[in-house]
């Protein structure tokens, strides 16, 4: 499996396997927080963990850029869960 790369023009952190592109994309709110808001894995790449992989590579921007986050997705928030450490990073709207 390829790796996560962050498309910041995109506001996407995508991994592109076999020409298609699973995703988990952001918008900006202010200089200091990302909304993630959707998550997409195409059906033939799921049950692999690239949904996590995607939400960990973000994560782990989010905390390097001193970002805040909003967890509007719902995988976002099923991470959460399972992944506290990564709590701090969280406000709400």
């Amino acid at each position: 499996m390829n790796s996560v790369q962050h498309d910041v023009a995109g506001k996407k952190f995508l991994i592109l396997q076999d020409g298609r592109e699973a995703h988990l994309v952001y918008r900006e709110i202010g200089s200091h927080v990302w909304d993630l808001y959707h998550t997409f894995v195409p059906t033939n790449f799921r049950g692999k963990g690239i949904a996590s992989q995607l939400a960990e590579a973000a994560l782990k921007a989010a905390r390097a850029e001193t970002k805040k986050i909003i967890p509007n997705c719902s995988f976002v928030q099923t991470y959460l869960k399972r992944h506290p450490e990564y709590s701090d990073l969280v406000i709400l709207e």
